[in-house]
């Protein structure tokens, strides 16, 4: 096919596209808090020795800023929490409709799923079955307020609840007051490994129609048109500031290539400039536009008080040291390795997987009260059970 400057159009407008969110998105990290800022202490009720003969289990740090990425790409086989099956796969067509909480101070600083360190600051979430780590935009079906959040863990498995997202993501969803929220997920694709994507995912905040005016862009830079960029356009920005290339839809399915951001892109590239530019001075931090909950009148991160007996209990466990944490399916080469690692830190349940699941052993460990969860998980990855995850509620 003969190239033209007529065929180059879309992919240069696509290109000079992202080029622009990067520099809308350079330079905007909060500097809210510094490096050793300490967390806020979990928010459920204190639990101490004397009332449960254990101490809580450390997390890998106190500090309010942790590092960002850093985890491992992971989708993992079929697995078993409380009696359901979950399948991770990708998915680019998931759209699903449910209920979701948020977590906040009792997990900050420990290990997710993939490995990176959870951070309540941050717009993350725990889905059962994405990719990790990849991108959601969450929904709030009351208010119609939308952010993109970054997926690096498992969960949730209670209640029915199809998704939990972060402190941070709560609070710009503005449900963090209601414990939970009837929302849309909505999968959107592969994230890069590496790199902090804080801005990108302030950057796409969409507020509801009861909320006119207010925009997770930072103000820097002057931006040609009313639209705001599209998720697509976001995620290829991450990938590029974080020195990486997205995978293409070739390869990886529900990931667009460049060449298709650019051909989906290409109308509204070529469309003349609309609306008012939006000028403010360069060096601007994201502004903090959720709206400001008031005090919560519950004592847990994320429960209703028709939950909140059961999440009690969990987290009971949870700061005795008593967490569960689930090893998924194994092959006969590393089964009996990993079987023998578990063994070390708790009480391992051993159970044929049928043949419709896959066939094979599944393996769930509880630790013994005081075993650090985040230290025996990554010994657990490194002896083959690459699937291991801490089961949260």
């Amino acid at each position: 096919m003969k190239t033209t400057a007529h065929t180059l159009r879309p992919r240069a407008a696509s290109v000079a596209s992202i080029a622009c969110i990067l520099a809308l998105l350079t330079g905007c990290q909060s500097g809210s808090s510094t490096h050793a800022e300490l967390a806020p202490e979990p928010d459920a009720p204190a639990f101490t020795s004397a009332e449960f003969g254990v101490a809580a289990s450390p997390r890998v740090t106190k500090l309010k800023e942790v590092r960002k990425g850093g985890g491992r790409e992971h989708v993992g086989k079929p697995y078993k929490v409380r009696g359901t099956w979950y399948y991770p796969k990708e998915d680019a067509d998931y759209v699903k409709s449910g209920t979701a909480s948020w977590y906040g101070a009792n997990f900050h600083g420990r290990l997710t799923a993939n490995g990176e360190v959870y951070d309540m600051y941050h717009l993350s979430a725990a889905h059962p079955t994405f990719p990790l780590p990849s991108y959601a935009r969450v929904t709030n079906q009351k208010n119609g307020h939308s952010v993109l959040v970054r997926v690096n863990d498992r969960g949730p498995f209670s209640h029915n609840r199809i998704v939990d997202v972060s402190s941070r993501a709560a609070d710009l969803l503005d449900f963090k007051n209601d414990g939970t929220a009837s929302v849309k997920v909505e999968y959107v694709g592969r994230a890069p490994v590496d790199g902090d994507d804080t801005a990108m995912l302030m950057a796409s905040y969409r507020p509801g129609a009861s909320a006119p005016g207010q925009d997770g862009l930072a103000s820097g830079v002057m931006v040609a048109s009313a639209e705001r960029p599209s998720d697509d356009m976001l995620v290829a920005a991450a990938f590029a500031s974080s020195g990486t290339v997205a995978p293409g839809s070739a390869s990886v399915p529900g990931v667009r290539s460049m060449d298709a951001i650019a051909a989906a892109t290409s109308a509204r590239a070529n469309r003349p400039a609309q609306g008012l530019a939006m000028p403010v001075a360069p060096g601007s931090v994201l502004p903090a536009f959720a709206p400001a909950p008031t005090p919560r009148s519950g004592v847990l991160s994320y429960a209703k008080a028709d939950v909140r007996s059961n999440a009690f209990g969990a987290l009971a466990a949870l700061a005795a040291g008593g967490d569960v944490i689930e090893l998924g399916v194994l092959d006969d080469a590393v089964l009996s390795r990993v079987q023998s690692v578990a063994a070390a830190h708790g009480q391992v349940t051993r159970e044929d997987v049928p043949a419709e699941f896959g066939g094979g052993v599944s393996l769930t460990l509880k630790l013994t009260p005081g075993q650090d969860a985040d230290a025996t998980l990554q010994a657990l990855w490194a002896s083959g059970a690459e699937d291991a995850f801490v089961v949260k509620e």
